[in-house]
This record gives C-alpha cells, structure tokens and sequence, in this order.
C-alpha cells in the first residue's frame, strides 16, 4: 500500500473520530434532532369556563328552586396532546435518549382584545416528558384560582351573559442532554366564560 494512500486513511479516520467525539459534546452546536409540538388541546373543541360549579344542590329532587348556598370555584384545566418526531432514527453513539424532550414551564396569554380580559397573562413551572416518538397528555392550568374570584367573571355569575376570548399557550423546554438549548413552540384555544346552569 503506497504511502498516500495510508496518509488518507489515517485522515479519514481522524475526521470521523472527530465527529464522533465532537457529537457527544453537549455545548456543540447542532442542528436540532427532534420536533416537538402540540398534536390536540382539549381534544380540538372550544373550552368552557364554568365561572361557578353548582355543588350538591344540583341533584337535590325535593324542589324546582334553584339552590346557590353550596356553589362553588374551582381553578381549569386543559388536557394536553404533546406529539415528539425525531428527525432521525439514527442510534446515539453517546448511549444517551437522543430525541426525548422536557417540557419544563409554560405561559398562558388572553387576547389583549377581549373586552375585560377575564383571565391576567400567568406562567407556570411542570415537568412533562415526551420521550421519542411517542405522544403524551397532560393537564395545563388555564384558567387561575385568583381570575375566577375576579371581578370581570364574579359579575357574570348567575346571568347569562357570556365572554369569549382566545388564550394562547407557550410552551419551553429542551431536549434531553441539552439542558443549554431552550426550544420554544405553541398553542391556541377558543374559550367561553359562562355561567353553566343545570336546573334539571
């Protein structure tokens, strides 16, 4: 084997290991491996925000007259569908979950357009994880304790006035291994605020 052909060898073979080593590198840059989104939100209907739950009354059969003593507030929540595609099925040669992703806070914004605005812009911390190609739900909070007790939505109890709005969801988080690379995507949901009455 003449000498140039083992020189090139030998450089191929550097260039490789290079690669290799430079791959289970977490502070490399590289392109992005997985795409993570939101495949459902509430199974793709409207949400409706029930401003006050009706409590034991509602099954109460010894009178037609609607009983308020015992209603009460509770917070919402949606249920989530998270979808995670790698864009490679390739092994990882660092052994490690290539493509599995974290979601680790979220942030919940009400169309500034509504009139009111029944629910303040609030974040939250959760820790959802979305291993690859696999899907996940999970429960977001959406609307708050503190906004149900509000006055925009205390004044539509026990009428029938109702308040749509949009709330956008942004969720963050990364992929596993690379803490460093926050990836960011969102979600939007129709919501109706009403009063929900069953006087049956």
């Amino acid at each position: 084997m003449s000498v140039k052909k083992i020189s090139l060898i030998v450089f191929v073979s550097i260039i490789v290991c290079g690669t290799i080593f430079m791959g289970c590198d977490k502070d490399n840059t590289y392109t992005q491996r997985t795409v993570i989104f939101v495949s459902s939100i509430n199974e793709g209907s409207p949400f409706t925000s029930d401003v006050l739950n009706q409590g034991d009354s509602l099954y109460y059969t010894d009178s037609f007259v609607y009983k308020t003593v015992d209603d009460y507030v509770v917070e919402d929540f949606v249920t989530v569908t998270f979808t995670n595609r790698p864009y490679s099925g390739i092994v990882d040669v660092c052994n490690g979950s290539l493509g599995d992703f974290l979601i680790t806070s979220y942030e919940v914004e009400y169309d500034p357009r509504t009139s009111g605005i029944p629910v303040q812009s609030f974040s939250g911390n959760t820790s959802i994880l979305v291993p690859a190609n696999s899907t996940v739900q999970a429960g977001i909070l959406l609307v708050p304790f503190r906004d149900k007790n509000s006055t925009v939505l205390f004044n539509i109890r026990y009428t029938a006035t109702e308040i749509m709005s949009n709330a956008t969801i942004i969720f963050h988080g990364h992929e596993i291994q690379a803490e460093n690379r926050t990836l960011s995507f969102t979600a939007g949901l129709h919501v109706n605020f009403a009063d929900v009455l069953n006087t049956e």
